[in-house]
């Protein structure tokens, strides 16, 4: 069965699709980079006008509108992001009226909130309550959380005048062990912990084996394109992780050490035969316990920074932040990070997926 592929750009106004914006005819990149601070973007050309679902032209509010993309795949319809025009562009070529747009995702609206005096956040409020409350005052009002007890262990009124609510945001979800603050398809702000790149964590495999029909597992992976690129780097990667959280609430500073003992690691302090420690300062943490977590992920994090691998799709919707992926490519077997995708929309498009491979063996 030949697999059928459509773009379409619905536009959003308070969060309610109302009209529908059109490519000029070249393709538009959409982006995801979980390193970045605003984690997806999208750039393309498109046609000055819009129309509603009755085919009548509606005037676009540039200053508040969103764009949201959507896949849509033998005419089942997928959104992918949600995004806010950052730079409308107007363009003639040859008598052609076009729009360059570059639009980023909701974080941008979270960077852009800044403290206008101070924020004071009280010992014992909770991490995502003080979260949310902070998303709030930025305009985010969708919000989907994975629940967590955590309480702050002191009063906080640590951030200048000026500093971006995103950074604020980070920094308390980092404190309990928490992925930065990125948006799905839909556009609801996501809190959810940061994912260990374990076999059982697995959201997407990539593979470029025949499937074996009866393994409903093999038949539902991902088949990657031919060609896969490869690199690595690993030679200054730290195996040694000592924490230490130090303010003037705390009796005795916290230390958390993480090491990485895995013989099967070639990162690992006896394989190299060296320690390699890496000391880092944390501002504020709940408690040792916490801070023995973010050691360990800090860790695991270095682990995945080994050996890059760049495989391309088809267009898929479904994909997020640092989502935890398989890959079995020939030879090429094991656990990874996906650290960005970048999709091609328009017609042929395709998906280049960035991989980070687990450099141990985690099973």
């Amino acid at each position: 069965m030949i697999r059928s592929e459509q773009i379409r750009y619905k536009l959003l106004r308070n969060g309610v699709e109302y009209g529908e914006l059109f490519s000029s005819g070249n393709s538009s990149t959409l982006r995801m980079d979980s390193n970045g601070e605003i984690k997806m973007s999208l750039q393309g050309t498109f046609l000055p006008r819009a129309v509603n679902s009755s085919g009548k032209e509606v005037e676009i509010d540039w200053m508040a509108d969103e764009i949201q993309p959507k896949l849509i795949i033998d005419g089942v319809e997928k959104p992918l992001a949600v995004l806010m025009p950052a730079s409308v562009e107007p363009r003639d070529e040859y008598g052609n009226e076009t729009l360059q747009i570059q639009a980023f995702d909701r974080c941008w609206r979270v960077r852009d909130t800044k403290v206008e005096g101070s924020i004071y956040l009280s010992a014992g409020t909770g991490y995502l309550d003080a979260i949310e409350g902070l998303l709030t005052s930025a305009g985010i009002a969708t919000i989907l959380k994975t629940p967590i007890t955590a309480t702050l262990a002191e009063d906080r009124q640590d951030w200048e005048t000026g500093t971006s609510y995103l950074t604020i945001v980070n920094e308390l979800l980092r404190e309990i062990n928490y992925k930065q603050l990125w948006f799905n398809a839909s556009g609801f702000a996501i809190l959810e912990p940061a994912s260990t790149p374990t076999a059982e964590n697995i959201k997407h495999v990539f593979t470029n084996q025949k499937p074996n029909p009866n393994n409903k597992k093999e038949v539902e992976a991902i088949r990657v394109f031919p060609h896969i690129s490869r690199k690595t780097d690993i030679y200054q990667a730290p195996n040694v992780f000592l924490c230490i959280c130090s303010n003037a609430d705390k009796d005795t500073p916290l230390k958390a050490t993480a090491e990485n003992t895995n013989p099967q690691s070639p990162l690992s302090i006896m394989r190299r035969g060296r320690r390699i420690v890496k000391v880092v300062k944390v501002n504020n943490i709940e408690s040792q316990e916490k801070l023995e977590e973010y050691a360990g992920r800090l860790l695991y994090e270095s682990m995945t920074t080994g050996e890059s691998i760049s495989v391309e799709t088809h267009l898929l919707p479904n994909f997020g932040a640092e989502d935890v992926v398989g890959l079995r490519y020939d030879d090429v077997l094991g656990v990874c990070v996906e650290k960005a995708w970048t999709m091609t929309l328009g017609p042929g498009g395709t998906m280049t997926h960035e991989l980070e491979k687990v450099v141990i063996n985690l099973g």
